[in-house]
Protein backbone atom coordinates (compact mmCIF):
# COMPACT_ATOMS: atom_id res chain seq x y z
CA UNK A 1 0.00 0.00 0.00
CA UNK A 2 1.23 3.53 -0.86
CA UNK A 3 2.31 5.96 1.89
CA UNK A 4 -0.33 8.77 1.43
CA UNK A 5 1.72 12.62 2.16
CA UNK A 6 -0.11 15.43 1.62
CA UNK A 7 -0.13 15.98 -1.92
CA UNK A 8 -2.00 12.99 -2.29
CA UNK A 9 -4.29 13.37 0.35
CA UNK A 10 -4.98 16.86 -1.31
CA UNK A 11 -5.84 15.02 -4.85
CA UNK A 12 -8.27 12.59 -3.27
CA UNK A 13 -9.93 15.26 -1.48
CA UNK A 14 -10.35 17.13 -4.23
CA UNK A 15 -12.22 14.55 -5.44
CA UNK A 16 -14.34 14.31 -2.62
CA UNK A 17 -14.66 17.56 -2.49
CA UNK A 18 -17.08 17.98 -5.84
CA UNK A 19 -18.27 14.64 -6.15
CA UNK A 20 -21.59 16.45 -4.54
CA UNK A 21 -22.59 18.52 -7.54
CA UNK A 22 -23.12 16.40 -9.44
CA UNK A 23 -24.85 13.86 -7.36
CA UNK A 24 -27.29 16.71 -5.76
CA UNK A 25 -27.46 19.05 -8.44
CA UNK A 26 -27.33 17.46 -11.87
CA UNK A 27 -29.01 13.51 -10.46
CA UNK A 28 -31.10 13.34 -7.55
CA UNK A 29 -32.33 16.81 -5.94
CA UNK A 30 -31.97 19.60 -8.44
CA UNK A 31 -33.05 18.21 -11.15
CA UNK A 32 -36.68 16.65 -10.13
CA UNK A 33 -37.43 20.29 -8.19
CA UNK A 34 -36.37 22.12 -11.68
CA UNK A 35 -38.71 19.67 -13.66
CA UNK A 36 -41.63 19.75 -10.75
CA UNK A 37 -41.68 23.15 -9.60
CA UNK A 38 -39.98 25.80 -12.11
CA UNK A 39 -39.92 24.40 -15.51
CA UNK A 40 -43.52 22.68 -15.09
CA UNK A 41 -44.08 22.63 -18.77
CA UNK A 42 -41.56 20.22 -20.83
CA UNK A 43 -38.96 20.68 -17.29
CA UNK A 44 -37.75 16.70 -18.71
CA UNK A 45 -36.79 18.46 -22.30
CA UNK A 46 -35.39 21.56 -20.84
CA UNK A 47 -33.29 19.96 -18.53
CA UNK A 48 -32.05 17.31 -20.74
CA UNK A 49 -30.92 20.45 -22.99
CA UNK A 50 -29.25 22.12 -20.30
CA UNK A 51 -26.74 19.09 -19.95
CA UNK A 52 -26.28 18.35 -23.49
CA UNK A 53 -25.62 21.81 -24.10
CA UNK A 54 -22.99 21.97 -20.76
CA UNK A 55 -21.54 18.43 -22.54
CA UNK A 56 -21.00 20.49 -25.88
CA UNK A 57 -19.11 23.26 -24.77
CA UNK A 58 -17.77 21.46 -21.92
CA UNK A 59 -16.00 19.57 -25.44
CA UNK A 60 -15.66 22.42 -27.06
CA UNK A 61 -13.82 24.42 -24.23
CA UNK A 62 -11.74 21.01 -23.11
CA UNK A 63 -8.53 20.59 -25.37
CA UNK A 64 -8.26 25.00 -25.61
CA UNK A 65 -8.25 25.34 -21.85
CA UNK A 66 -5.95 22.71 -21.42
CA UNK A 67 -3.45 23.18 -24.03
CA UNK A 68 -3.74 27.31 -23.01
CA UNK A 69 -2.59 26.27 -19.36
CA UNK A 70 -0.16 24.07 -20.70
CA UNK A 71 1.49 26.93 -22.82
CA UNK A 72 1.09 29.32 -19.77
CA UNK A 73 1.86 27.19 -17.09
CA UNK A 74 -0.70 28.32 -15.00
CA UNK A 75 -3.00 25.35 -14.69
CA UNK A 76 -4.01 25.37 -10.80
CA UNK A 77 -4.67 29.13 -11.74
CA UNK A 78 -7.01 28.72 -13.93
CA UNK A 79 -8.39 25.82 -11.84
CA UNK A 80 -9.12 28.24 -9.23
CA UNK A 81 -11.28 30.45 -11.39
CA UNK A 82 -13.29 26.99 -12.44
CA UNK A 83 -13.93 26.02 -8.85
CA UNK A 84 -14.56 29.74 -7.78
CA UNK A 85 -17.41 30.05 -10.99
CA UNK A 86 -18.89 26.89 -9.88
CA UNK A 87 -19.09 27.94 -6.50
CA UNK A 88 -20.93 30.99 -7.31
CA UNK A 89 -23.62 29.47 -9.85
CA UNK A 90 -24.20 26.69 -7.52
CA UNK A 91 -24.79 29.22 -4.63
CA UNK A 92 -26.64 31.52 -6.65
CA UNK A 93 -29.33 28.37 -7.56
CA UNK A 94 -30.65 29.36 -3.76
CA UNK A 95 -32.59 32.55 -5.26
CA UNK A 96 -34.35 29.83 -7.82
CA UNK A 97 -37.56 30.27 -6.20
CA UNK A 98 -40.56 28.08 -7.57
CA UNK A 99 -42.07 29.38 -10.53
CA UNK A 100 -41.55 30.07 -14.00
CA UNK A 101 -40.76 33.28 -13.84
CA UNK A 102 -37.24 31.88 -12.72
CA UNK A 103 -36.74 29.34 -15.38
CA UNK A 104 -34.77 31.46 -17.12
CA UNK A 105 -32.05 32.33 -13.79
CA UNK A 106 -32.54 28.78 -12.90
CA UNK A 107 -31.12 27.74 -16.76
CA UNK A 108 -28.37 30.05 -16.77
CA UNK A 109 -26.75 29.26 -13.23
CA UNK A 110 -27.29 25.27 -13.72
CA UNK A 111 -25.64 25.64 -16.84
CA UNK A 112 -22.97 27.50 -15.29
CA UNK A 113 -22.49 25.19 -12.93
CA UNK A 114 -22.42 21.64 -15.01
CA UNK A 115 -19.91 23.40 -17.62
CA UNK A 116 -17.74 24.75 -14.87
CA UNK A 117 -17.89 21.00 -12.90
CA UNK A 118 -17.00 19.33 -15.98
CA UNK A 119 -14.06 21.43 -16.82
CA UNK A 120 -12.05 21.69 -14.05
CA UNK A 121 -10.79 17.80 -14.22
CA UNK A 122 -8.99 18.50 -17.65
CA UNK A 123 -7.01 20.39 -15.26
CA UNK A 124 -7.65 18.35 -11.93
CA UNK A 125 -7.01 15.31 -13.49
CA UNK A 126 -3.55 16.97 -15.23
CA UNK A 127 -2.05 17.08 -12.03
CA UNK A 128 -2.61 14.02 -11.02
CA UNK A 129 1.56 13.56 -12.17
CA UNK A 130 2.44 15.81 -9.14
CA UNK A 131 0.89 13.78 -6.58
CA UNK A 132 2.68 10.70 -6.24
CA UNK A 133 5.75 8.35 -8.33
CA UNK A 134 4.46 7.00 -11.69
CA UNK A 135 4.67 3.71 -9.27
CA UNK A 136 1.71 4.52 -7.45
CA UNK A 137 -0.20 7.00 -9.63
CA UNK A 138 -2.70 3.98 -10.10
CA UNK A 139 -3.21 3.61 -6.52
CA UNK A 140 -3.74 7.74 -5.86
CA UNK A 141 -5.95 7.97 -8.75
CA UNK A 142 -8.57 4.75 -7.45
CA UNK A 143 -8.56 6.22 -3.49
CA UNK A 144 -9.30 9.62 -4.98
CA UNK A 145 -12.23 7.97 -7.46
CA UNK A 146 -13.32 5.73 -4.58
CA UNK A 147 -13.35 8.81 -2.47
CA UNK A 148 -15.85 10.39 -5.25
CA UNK A 149 -18.27 8.05 -4.65
CA UNK A 150 -18.52 8.09 -1.33
CA UNK A 151 -18.57 11.85 -0.89
CA UNK A 152 -21.61 11.59 -3.44
CA UNK A 153 -23.72 9.56 -1.88
CA UNK A 154 -22.83 10.89 2.05
CA UNK A 155 -23.72 14.05 0.93
CA UNK A 156 -26.96 13.07 -0.92
CA UNK A 157 -27.54 10.91 2.70
CA UNK A 158 -26.68 14.63 4.65
CA UNK A 159 -29.17 16.55 2.27
CA UNK A 160 -32.07 14.10 2.84
CA UNK A 161 -31.12 13.95 6.92
CA UNK A 162 -30.64 17.76 7.41
CA UNK A 163 -32.94 19.35 4.22
CA UNK A 164 -35.19 17.68 2.88
CA UNK A 165 -36.87 14.82 5.25
CA UNK A 166 -37.35 17.48 8.10
CA UNK A 167 -40.35 19.49 8.91
CA UNK A 168 -38.02 22.23 10.24
CA UNK A 169 -34.32 23.02 8.27
CA UNK A 170 -31.62 24.11 10.24
CA UNK A 171 -30.52 27.86 10.93
CA UNK A 172 -34.29 28.85 11.25
CA UNK A 173 -35.10 28.92 8.19
CA UNK A 174 -38.80 28.54 6.73
CA UNK A 175 -39.66 25.09 4.57
CA UNK A 176 -41.44 26.83 2.08
CA UNK A 177 -40.75 28.08 -1.79
CA UNK A 178 -38.61 25.30 -2.25
CA UNK A 179 -35.92 25.98 0.52
CA UNK A 180 -35.44 22.53 1.47
CA UNK A 181 -33.85 22.15 -1.90
CA UNK A 182 -32.09 25.43 -2.49
CA UNK A 183 -30.46 24.34 0.73
CA UNK A 184 -28.98 21.62 -0.57
CA UNK A 185 -27.06 23.99 -2.84
CA UNK A 186 -25.64 26.48 -0.88
CA UNK A 187 -24.36 23.54 1.43
CA UNK A 188 -22.89 21.39 -1.65
CA UNK A 189 -21.28 24.75 -2.62
CA UNK A 190 -19.46 25.25 0.80
CA UNK A 191 -18.39 21.31 0.25
CA UNK A 192 -17.05 22.39 -2.58
CA UNK A 193 -15.07 25.26 -1.56
CA UNK A 194 -13.56 23.85 1.67
CA UNK A 195 -12.96 20.66 0.40
CA UNK A 196 -10.72 21.70 -2.94
CA UNK A 197 -8.21 24.43 -1.15
CA UNK A 198 -6.07 21.72 0.13
CA UNK A 199 -5.19 20.93 -3.69
CA UNK A 200 -4.66 24.59 -4.19
CA UNK A 201 -1.45 24.86 -1.02
CA UNK A 202 0.47 21.49 -1.18
CA UNK A 203 0.38 19.92 -4.85
CA UNK A 204 2.92 21.79 -6.74
CA UNK A 205 2.21 23.17 -10.74
CA UNK A 206 2.87 20.80 -13.77
CA UNK A 207 6.13 21.81 -15.70
CA UNK A 208 5.71 24.15 -18.30
CA UNK A 209 5.65 23.33 -22.06
CA UNK A 210 7.37 26.48 -23.17
CA UNK A 211 6.20 26.80 -26.60
CA UNK A 212 6.27 29.76 -29.05
CA UNK A 213 3.77 28.15 -30.58
CA UNK A 214 0.15 29.97 -31.24
CA UNK A 215 -2.60 27.66 -28.85
CA UNK A 216 -4.86 26.01 -32.16
CA UNK A 217 -1.34 24.90 -33.79
CA UNK A 218 -0.69 23.60 -30.59
CA UNK A 219 -3.42 21.61 -30.30
CA UNK A 220 -3.59 20.96 -34.12
CA UNK A 221 0.36 19.35 -33.16
CA UNK A 222 -1.41 17.17 -30.43
CA UNK A 223 -3.97 15.91 -32.74
CA UNK A 224 -1.64 14.66 -35.05
CA UNK A 225 0.47 13.02 -32.32
CA UNK A 226 -2.68 10.95 -31.39
CA UNK A 227 -3.75 10.06 -35.33
CA UNK A 228 0.27 9.40 -35.73
CA UNK A 229 -0.36 7.10 -33.05
CA UNK A 230 -2.43 3.56 -34.45
CA UNK A 231 -2.95 2.26 -30.58
CA UNK A 232 -3.30 6.18 -28.98
CA UNK A 233 -6.08 6.81 -31.60
CA UNK A 234 -7.07 3.39 -31.13
CA UNK A 235 -8.05 4.65 -27.35
CA UNK A 236 -9.44 7.40 -28.19
CA UNK A 237 -12.07 6.47 -30.12
CA UNK A 238 -12.71 3.36 -27.79
CA UNK A 239 -13.36 5.99 -25.09
CA UNK A 240 -16.07 7.60 -27.25
CA UNK A 241 -18.09 4.62 -27.10
CA UNK A 242 -17.40 3.33 -23.61
CA UNK A 243 -18.10 6.85 -21.88
CA UNK A 244 -21.14 6.97 -23.87
CA UNK A 245 -21.77 3.71 -22.73
CA UNK A 246 -21.18 4.96 -19.12
CA UNK A 247 -23.43 7.81 -19.45
CA UNK A 248 -26.51 5.97 -20.95
CA UNK A 249 -25.73 3.79 -18.00
CA UNK A 250 -25.66 6.47 -15.42
CA UNK A 251 -28.90 7.68 -16.73
CA UNK A 252 -31.42 4.90 -17.47
CA UNK A 253 -30.07 2.50 -14.56
CA UNK A 254 -32.14 3.66 -12.02
CA UNK A 255 -35.38 3.79 -14.81
CA UNK A 256 -34.69 0.04 -15.43
CA UNK A 257 -34.75 -0.60 -11.91
CA UNK A 258 -38.04 1.36 -11.68
CA UNK A 259 -39.54 -0.03 -14.91
CA UNK A 260 -38.33 -3.75 -15.22
CA UNK A 261 -38.69 -4.41 -11.28
CA UNK A 262 -41.09 -2.14 -10.18
CA UNK A 263 -38.56 -0.66 -7.76
CA UNK A 264 -39.99 1.83 -5.19
CA UNK A 265 -38.20 5.26 -4.07
CA UNK A 266 -36.44 3.82 -0.93
CA UNK A 267 -35.46 0.77 -3.11
CA UNK A 268 -33.82 3.26 -6.00
CA UNK A 269 -31.93 5.18 -3.74
CA UNK A 270 -30.30 2.21 -2.42
CA UNK A 271 -29.78 1.12 -5.65
CA UNK A 272 -27.69 3.93 -6.50
CA UNK A 273 -25.95 3.24 -3.13
CA UNK A 274 -24.69 -0.07 -4.15
CA UNK A 275 -23.83 1.22 -7.52
CA UNK A 276 -21.59 3.69 -5.79
CA UNK A 277 -20.14 1.91 -3.29
CA UNK A 278 -19.02 -1.22 -5.18
CA UNK A 279 -17.85 1.21 -7.92
CA UNK A 280 -16.02 3.06 -5.10
CA UNK A 281 -14.52 -0.39 -3.89
CA UNK A 282 -13.61 -1.44 -7.80
CA UNK A 283 -11.58 1.65 -8.44
CA UNK A 284 -9.06 0.62 -4.65
CA UNK A 285 -8.56 -2.36 -6.54
CA UNK A 286 -8.45 -1.11 -10.31
CA UNK A 287 -6.24 1.25 -8.32
CA UNK A 288 -3.34 -1.53 -7.26
CA UNK A 289 -4.28 -3.50 -10.71
CA UNK A 290 -2.80 -0.35 -12.61
CA UNK A 291 0.59 -0.08 -10.58
CA UNK A 292 1.25 -3.85 -10.44
CA UNK A 293 0.32 -4.42 -14.12
CA UNK A 294 -0.95 -1.60 -16.34
CA UNK A 295 -4.41 0.51 -16.66
CA UNK A 296 -4.52 -0.44 -20.21
CA UNK A 297 -5.22 -4.13 -18.73
CA UNK A 298 -7.75 -3.01 -15.80
CA UNK A 299 -9.70 -1.20 -18.72
CA UNK A 300 -10.11 -4.21 -21.12
CA UNK A 301 -10.88 -6.23 -17.95
CA UNK A 302 -13.77 -3.69 -17.05
CA UNK A 303 -15.14 -3.38 -20.54
CA UNK A 304 -14.94 -7.22 -20.63
CA UNK A 305 -16.91 -7.24 -17.09
CA UNK A 306 -19.31 -5.13 -17.91
CA UNK A 307 -20.65 -6.54 -21.24
CA UNK A 308 -20.59 -10.22 -19.12
CA UNK A 309 -22.70 -8.59 -16.20
CA UNK A 310 -24.37 -6.53 -18.50
CA UNK A 311 -25.49 -9.36 -20.82
CA UNK A 312 -26.82 -11.24 -17.36
CA UNK A 313 -28.43 -8.03 -16.28
CA UNK A 314 -30.56 -8.82 -19.75
CA UNK A 315 -31.59 -11.86 -19.24
CA UNK A 316 -32.10 -11.80 -15.72
CA UNK A 317 -36.02 -11.81 -14.15
CA UNK A 318 -35.46 -12.12 -10.93
CA UNK A 319 -35.31 -9.01 -8.18
CA UNK A 320 -33.01 -10.66 -5.53
CA UNK A 321 -30.20 -11.39 -8.20
CA UNK A 322 -30.58 -7.97 -9.58
CA UNK A 323 -28.79 -6.78 -6.69
CA UNK A 324 -26.30 -9.07 -7.40
CA UNK A 325 -25.75 -8.10 -10.70
CA UNK A 326 -25.78 -4.54 -10.06
CA UNK A 327 -23.03 -4.83 -7.29
CA UNK A 328 -21.03 -6.28 -10.01
CA UNK A 329 -21.61 -4.17 -12.36
CA UNK A 330 -20.46 -1.12 -10.12
CA UNK A 331 -17.31 -3.15 -8.81
CA UNK A 332 -16.44 -3.03 -12.90
CA UNK A 333 -17.48 0.86 -13.50
CA UNK A 334 -15.43 1.94 -10.84
CA UNK A 335 -11.93 1.04 -12.38
CA UNK A 336 -13.05 1.64 -15.91
CA UNK A 337 -13.38 5.20 -15.06
CA UNK A 338 -10.05 5.61 -12.36
CA UNK A 339 -8.02 3.43 -15.07
CA UNK A 340 -8.81 5.54 -17.99
CA UNK A 341 -7.19 8.52 -16.20
CA UNK A 342 -4.35 6.80 -15.10
CA UNK A 343 -3.60 5.63 -18.70
CA UNK A 344 -3.19 9.19 -19.98
CA UNK A 345 -1.16 10.05 -17.26
CA UNK A 346 1.05 7.28 -17.88
CA UNK A 347 1.75 8.24 -21.97
CA UNK A 348 1.64 11.88 -21.31
CA UNK A 349 4.55 13.92 -20.59
CA UNK A 350 4.24 16.44 -17.87
CA UNK A 351 3.90 19.35 -19.74
CA UNK A 352 1.23 18.48 -21.95
CA UNK A 353 -0.98 16.59 -19.58
CA UNK A 354 -3.77 19.51 -19.59
CA UNK A 355 -3.92 18.99 -23.55
CA UNK A 356 -4.30 15.61 -23.48
CA UNK A 357 -6.80 15.57 -20.77
CA UNK A 358 -8.53 18.41 -22.60
CA UNK A 359 -8.75 15.59 -25.68
CA UNK A 360 -9.44 13.05 -23.24
CA UNK A 361 -13.27 15.01 -22.10
CA UNK A 362 -13.70 15.66 -25.83
CA UNK A 363 -13.78 12.07 -26.62
CA UNK A 364 -15.88 11.13 -23.62
CA UNK A 365 -18.52 14.80 -24.09
CA UNK A 366 -18.92 15.17 -27.65
CA UNK A 367 -21.07 12.27 -28.82
CA UNK A 368 -22.02 12.04 -24.96
CA UNK A 369 -26.00 12.99 -26.16
CA UNK A 370 -26.44 10.13 -28.31
CA UNK A 371 -26.44 6.97 -26.41
CA UNK A 372 -29.12 8.30 -24.29
CA UNK A 373 -30.80 9.45 -27.61
CA UNK A 374 -30.90 6.25 -28.96
CA UNK A 375 -31.40 4.45 -25.56
CA UNK A 376 -35.27 6.46 -25.38
CA UNK A 377 -35.57 5.92 -29.06
CA UNK A 378 -35.37 1.85 -28.67
CA UNK A 379 -37.57 1.80 -25.29
CA UNK A 380 -40.21 3.94 -27.22
CA UNK A 381 -39.60 1.75 -30.49
CA UNK A 382 -39.69 -1.52 -28.31
CA UNK A 383 -41.55 -0.97 -25.92
CA UNK A 384 -38.74 -2.46 -23.44
CA UNK A 385 -36.01 -1.37 -21.28
CA UNK A 386 -34.25 -4.38 -22.34
CA UNK A 387 -33.84 -2.93 -25.71
CA UNK A 388 -32.44 -0.20 -24.38
CA UNK A 389 -30.15 -1.75 -22.01
CA UNK A 390 -28.98 -4.05 -25.28
CA UNK A 391 -27.33 -1.15 -26.95
CA UNK A 392 -25.32 0.00 -23.77
CA UNK A 393 -23.64 -3.19 -24.02
CA UNK A 394 -22.96 -3.04 -27.41
CA UNK A 395 -21.25 0.37 -26.96
CA UNK A 396 -18.95 -1.39 -24.54
CA UNK A 397 -18.21 -4.55 -27.38
CA UNK A 398 -17.76 -1.93 -29.84
CA UNK A 399 -15.06 0.35 -27.28
CA UNK A 400 -13.63 -3.59 -26.75
CA UNK A 401 -13.11 -4.37 -30.26
CA UNK A 402 -11.51 -0.64 -31.00
CA UNK A 403 -9.16 -0.75 -27.91
CA UNK A 404 -7.21 -3.87 -29.62
CA UNK A 405 -4.65 -5.34 -27.02
CA UNK A 406 -1.76 -3.20 -27.79
CA UNK A 407 -0.92 -0.96 -25.15
CA UNK A 408 -1.10 2.96 -25.99
CA UNK A 409 2.59 4.29 -27.39
CA UNK A 410 3.85 6.37 -25.01
CA UNK A 411 3.63 10.37 -26.66
CA UNK A 412 6.34 12.73 -26.79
Amino acid sequence: MTKLNKKSISFILFDWGTSPLPTIHTTFIFSVYFINLIAVNNGTFIWGCIVGFAGILTACFGPLIGSYSDKKGNRKFILLILILLGVASTALLWFARPGSEYLFFATIFSCISILSMELIFVLYNSLLSKTSSKSSVGEISGYAWSAGYIGGILSLIICLVLFILPEKLPFGIPKENGSDVRSCMLFISFWLMIFCIPLFIYVEEPNQNKTTKSTLIYIKDGLKKIYNSKNVLRYFVARIFYFDGLATLFAFGGIYAYKVFEFNKIEILYFAIIINLSAALGAIFGGYFDDKFSPFRVIRLSLLGLIIFGIMLILNEDKNLFWIISFFLGLFIGPLQSSSRVLITKITPEKKGAQFFGFAIFSGKITSFVGPLIYGSLVFLFESQKFGMMFVITLFIVSLIILGNKEPNKIK
